[in-house]
């Protein structure tokens, strides 16, 4: 194996690892609100906000610092990410609130997936009307062996 090789390794190990942390601290949020009944949905989803943006940050900053000049030239929908970012953990603990946590997580899960894939068609479908650019083609809806 070569040194390349076990740096890949290495890599993919840490991913993977970073994506189940993230998974399990997130799949406990909900319920964590749940026992602090007294502190309102818009205060515990601005601290998770708030905590979670400045980790990332923290995290991200050299290729944020990199990126400059890009991220300047997509300014607008950069800001629309930094808005969206900034609702989703309001009105996810204000549904946990409101519905439970059961229901409001599944509602959750199942309308980012809807939201996901309607956004990634209108996003194309814009792009592919107003721009002069050939569309690119769409993903094949089966996963090819590798």
């Amino acid at each position: 194996m070569t040194d390349q090789e076990s740096s890949g390794r290495q890599s993919n190990a840490l991913g993977v690892a970073g994506v189940l942390f993230a998974g399990i601290v997130w799949g406990t949020t909900g319920t964590a609100a749940t026992f602090a009944p007294d502190v309102s949905a818009a205060a515990i989803g601005a601290a998770a906000m708030g905590i979670g943006g400045i980790a990332q940050a923290l995290l991200a900053l050299r290729g944020i610092t990199q990126a400059r000049a890009q991220l300047w030239q997509q300014r607008g929908l950069l800001l629309l990410g930094a808005l969206a970012v900034m609702i989703y953990p309001l009105a996810f603990y204000g549904s946990m609130r409101l519905a439970g946590v059961t229901i409001g997580t599944v509602v959750t899960i199942g309308t980012d997936s809807i939201g996901a894939i309607a956004t990634g068609r209108w996003w194309r479908l814009l792009l592919c009307t107003t721009s002069k650019r050939d569309c690119p083609p769409r993903a094949s809806r089966s996963m090819s062996a590798r």
